[in-house]
């Protein structure tokens, strides 16, 4: 009797166990769920509010295409990998100074201006959103200056594999990594 007793209790521990790691395992799936939708609608709610400034400024498009195509482009010239919109959301695009660019999963930017876009570095201004400021900067985006640097060969293309983020005075203070100054990992595949 004593010993079916025991085999019992070890039987109800482990299934206890086992269902905390199922839970646990759940949460952390949940969560990362979480984040890939809200990444999803926050690049959705992006790519709704830059079709509207599209349409409104057609002419302005036509300056930035122009100011753009002023660049020499070499083939020493890199290029960001872009995981902006549902179409590159996975593998990525390789780009030179696009329009909208994801640096990384918490940050976007838009409405890109490229002041550079050399062998060693790029710099643009624009606004930018992300899940740190969900609150105050999905309806009205920041202003910031993005740099891309750090160019290394990846599948036989020049990229940039870094970026620094650096919001425009006046926009307020924000805690997130991509904020604190220091270069941060791009997407490079």
């Amino acid at each position: 009797m004593q010993r079916s007793t025991t085999h019992t209790t070890h039987r109800t521990h482990t299934t206890h166990t086992t269902r905390r790691r199922t839970k646990r395992t759940k949460t952390v799936i949940a969560t990362a769920l979480t984040g890939v939708a809200a990444l999803g609608m926050f690049a959705t709610a992006q790519a709704a509010h830059a079709s509207v400034g599209s349409a409104a400024g057609a002419g302005a498009e036509a300056g930035h295409a122009a100011h753009a195509a002023d660049f020499a482009r070499t083939s020493a010239t890199p290029y960001v990998i872009n995981h902006y919109g549902e179409e590159n959301a996975d593998k990525g695009r390789a780009e030179r100074s696009p329009k909208h660019l994801v640096l990384s999963e918490f940050t976007s930017i838009h409405g890109l201006r490229w002041k550079e876009w050399g062998a060693k570095k790029a710099v643009a201004t624009g606004k930018v959103t992300g899940t740190w400021c969900l609150d105050t900067c999905l309806d009205k985006p920041l202003k910031a200056t993005v740099t891309l640097s750090d160019p290394k060969t990846v599948n036989g293309r020049k990229v940039f594999s870094t970026f620094t983020l650096k919001l425009a005075k006046g926009t307020g203070a924000y805690d997130s990594e991509d904020l604190r100054g220091s270069s941060r990992p791009l997407a490079t595949s």
